[in-house]
């Protein structure tokens, strides 16, 4: 065991050790992996085992066949967000050394397999002997985004790149790790995935797909309201996609035209969600890194009304885009940002805007009603009969498995294709998109049809400065984003 002087951005100022020498919680957890390795202890190589338990690493007695039995473990860590770097040893050759809050293990054998699996957890040193980056394709106040290149097999990517010298902040901490963390769990056709991590003396490093067909955003632009089977196939996609999130914990909070991207110029039939800045993992208290947040015009009024709030918030969100879509205007369009946050605070919505079929219009008000206990899950959504009239459901699940080969074959060249444990690292898994958990799900007394009035419009007005008192931290990416303010 090694103590080094090499700061990280991700090392917990209150750890101390590198081991847990604790009982192994999780003794009935399958090994991904498992080998006997060298060990360097006063000059001498000693055998012991080392075995990967999804994101655990866990060191063994020296009997090769405890493998088989993890009461044998003798200490064990988390080496999520851990430091991993190749090392050489005079007479072992190769090895890894694993890097976390300052104190450092290495060990030795046959470690490339060993390095390919701890990088989908860990993060990684050397960024420029993996990438070149090329040109510059969006920039915001923490982070700028580059296209660049593998420099092993040519592949494209985009680098979401943070300045480590303006995340100086605690929270900015805390929001960069949550970020990274949310992204690795969610794998689904229809969410922007995340290959890599790489830190560097001056800049985290975020190795994401590169997604060629710009946002939803710019297609809109140039693109006239969307007929009712064009909008059906589109929201299909972008529910499953949200269902999926929603079945990991998550909630995303942002979910708007600019946090769409097309796969391909023009392919609607392949959208994907991006941005998880603002992603949380559902707290039934209410309890999150930022509570009030998100983008005004696209937000569910429970969030806006200070109320307890839950995955349906992104429901809420779906139905707005859908309402854009048909209508080619927002419903909570105004003359001001004043305007535009009262307007959806009160989620006073003129259906009658959108030329919708019977069926359609149903889907529309059951995403939009602004009691989240009457408003439709996303999986109740993916259920609904305007879906079935369309045939989307055999339709579009086709489509997406046969035009994500690519990406996934891609996938694999980073991934070790170990079915991971997800009751190792999810947080909270709800059975259904909805947990039983859910303020929604307990009583109906704390939410009514009318919304709670607000202190003042003006309390409601974008910050000017950085932070408020609530310690509520402006990360979002682009200046289209205006968080909004904690009262």
């Amino acid at each position: 065991m090694n103590v080094i002087k090499k700061d990280s951005f991700f090392d917990d100022p209150d750890a101390n050790g590198f081991w847990n020498l604790t009982d192994f919680p999780l003794k009935d957890a399958p090994l991904n992996m498992n080998d006997t390795m060298y060990l360097d202890k006063d000059s001498e190589l000693q055998k012991f085992g080392l075995g990967m338990s999804n994101n655990y690493l866990l060191h063994f007695k020296k009997q090769v066949n405890s493998f088989n039995n993890q009461q044998n473990v003798t200490q064990w860590i988390n080496v999520d967000n851990a430091t991993i770097e190749y090392t050489k040893h005079q007479k072992a050759g190769l090895g890894i050394r694993i890097t976390k809050n300052k104190y450092a293990f290495e060990f030795f054998g046959d470690v490339e397999p060993w390095y390919n699996y701890l990088k989908q957890f860990c993060i990684q040193r050397n960024f420029s002997h993996n990438y070149t980056l090329q040109k510059k394709i969006g920039s915001g106040n923490f982070a700028d985004v580059f296209k660049a290149v593998n420099k092993n097999d040519g592949s494209e990517y985009a680098i979401k790149c943070f300045r480590k010298a303006k995340l100086n902040e605690s929270v900015d901490r805390l929001a960069i790790i949550k970020e990274i963390s949310i992204m690795k769990k969610i794998q689904h056709e229809s969410v922007i995935r995340i290959y890599e991590v790489f830190e560097g003396d001056e800049y985290l490093f975020l190795v994401l797909e590169y997604l060629k067909g710009g946002e939803l955003h710019q297609y809109m632009k140039k693109s006239p309201p969307f007929s009712e089977e064009k909008c059906s196939k589109l929201i299909f996609r972008l529910l499953k996609a949200v269902s999926s999130i929603h079945q990991k914990g998550i909630l995303h909070r942002d979910i708007k035209p600019e946090n769409i991207m097309l796969r391909n110029k023009d392919d609607l039939d392949n959208i994907c969600i991006g941005d998880f800045g603002l992603a949380d993992y559902y707290s039934p208290s209410g309890q999150y890194l930022f509570t009030r947040c998100g983008t005004p015009g696209y937000v569910a009024p429970e969030l806006l009304q200070d109320k307890l709030y839950d995955f349906k918030i992104d429901v809420y969100s779906v139905g707005i885009l859908m309402f854009i879509l048909i209508a080619g205007k927002s419903p909570f369009d105004g003359k001001d940002y004043d305007d535009v946050v009262m307007r959806n605070y009160y989620a006073k919505v003129k259906f009658e805007d959108c030329k919708l079929s019977e069926q359609g219009m149903d889907l529309l008000k059951g995403l939009m009603n602004k009691n989240p206990i009457k408003r439709l899950t996303a999986d109740e959504a993916l259920s609904h009969p305007w879906f079935a009239t369309e045939n989307l459901t055999k339709t579009c699940q086709f489509k997406i498995r046969k035009q994500q080969q690519t990406s996934l074959k891609k996938l694999a060249y980073f991934d070790t294709n170990v079915k991971q444990n997800s009751a190792l690292s999810t947080q909270f898994s709800p059975k259904s998109s909805l947990s039983s958990l859910s303020p929604y799900c307990v009583t109906k007394s704390n939410i009514d049809d009318s919304p709670q009035t607000p202190n003042t419009p003006a309390a409601l007005k974008p910050m000017n400065t950085a932070r408020t008192s609530a310690g509520y931290k402006l990360r979002q990416f682009r200046r289209s984003q205006i968080p909004l303010k904690q009262l």
